[in-house]
């Protein structure tokens, strides 16, 4: 870390940094390949020339009428039973142990340079929060370098809860400090989950956390993101603001989180249209469309045909079982899913990291 650029953290708990002078020349200190931090009046971390319309359907019949979802939740057959295995036709298969050996192999493949995965939904209560936590923990049990869950929920959201850990330094207090030089000095101010995910909130109080703005995620972010292989991003609800089109536009591939219904599947629908529509096909391709809280018994809305009408306009559709530990809204312990929750969980992220990686 250069002379002229000292980072303190004033205490183990509740700790943040604090920047007493500027950095030196970002040219000098910066890795090859890597963007330059901002600073006002700087370029963009992202680029991103324009903000495409929101998203919506593009029919003009009513939205239950959607090609994507249409007749989704008509009376069927009752999923049948399973001969061999455990759980019913509905949602995706049990994976054996060499399916779920492979993928866990894979979860710990080296990165060229960090990665970025969002977890988006145009709705809130569809798992976002808890896709997230899982995705962090499940790369982070199986990875040796850091992995980070950067909150960018503006509503101060579930994720201290989720992850069972203090409050340290948020994203104001990064951005404001500015590059530290070495990991060693960000994990000071950082705190950690159980499953060895470092965890960044958007703020430590619902104020701050209001307070995040698109050019503090920039700066927080060129603090941050050459120091770990592996981001996963919480992200607010919708896509309506400057923050979430910057969010996602910085991705390499995202995890569309969705309810098991109509309307929760029309709006994954939505955003996949919006992207294939404003210029961000390729990372369509690279979006995991992933249903959560199927029951074991069959839901209210045929999941294999929605997977059908998926095809084409996300790279993968896989689904995570209900259970009862994730239900409980408290911390999230691995140990304590299902092993039919911990497989899915696993092949979420290695889709999920496969996805960041077909890309430079």
């Amino acid at each position: 870390m250069g002379a002229g650029h000292v980072l303190q953290v004033t205490a183990p708990a509740g700790s943040y940094l604090v920047r007493h002078e500027d950095s030196p020349d970002d040219g000098a200190a910066r890795r090859p390949g890597c963007p330059p931090r901002v600073r006002p009046g700087r370029g963009p971390y992202v680029s991103s020339p324009h903000h495409p319309p929101l998203p919506y359907s593009g029919t003009r019949s009513a939205p239950h009428l959607d090609p994507g979802v249409a007749g989704l939740d008509a009376p069927r057959p009752a999923p049948r039973r399973r001969l061999f295995g455990r759980g019913l036709t509905e949602g995706d298969p049990t994976p054996g142990p060499a399916d779920v050996a492979a993928w866990t192999g894979y979860l710990a493949a080296p990165v060229p340079s960090p990665r970025r995965i969002g977890v988006i939904a145009l709705k809130g209560g569809v798992g976002k929060t808890t896709l997230s936590v899982l995705l962090a923990s499940t790369l982070a049990r199986a990875r040796r370098d850091p992995v980070l869950l950067f909150d960018t929920d503006t509503t101060f959201g579930s994720l201290a809860l989720r992850t069972g850990v203090p409050l340290q330094a948020s994203a104001h207090e990064l951005a404001a400090a500015g590059d530290p030089g070495r990991f060693e000095v960000l994990a000071g101010a950082l705190a950690r989950s159980a499953d060895g995910a470092w965890v960044l909130p958007s703020g430590r109080d619902p104020e701050q956390s209001a307070q995040l703005t698109e050019d503090v995620y920039v700066q927080a972010m060129n603090a941050v993101f050459k120091h770990v292989a592996v981001m996963v991003t919480d992200c607010g609800a919708g896509l309506a603001t400057p923050l979430m089109r910057r969010v996602v536009s910085g991705c390499h591939s995202l995890v569309l989180a969705t309810s098991p219904s109509v309307d929760g599947l029309l709006a994954s629908h939505n955003v996949l249209r919006w992207l294939r529509q404003s210029g961000f096909e390729a990372l369509a391709d690279r979006s995991i469309v992933a249903v959560t809280n199927v029951p074991a018994q069959g839901g209210a809305v045929d999941i294999a045909e929605a997977r059908t009408r998926f095809a084409g306009l996300a790279g993968d559709f896989l689904t995570v079982p209900a259970d009862r530990h994730l239900a409980t809204g408290s911390q999230l312990h691995l140990e304590a899913l299902d092993g039919r929750t911990r497989s899915a969980a696993i092949r979420l992220a290695a889709s999920a990291l496969g996805a960041a990686l077909a890309t430079p």
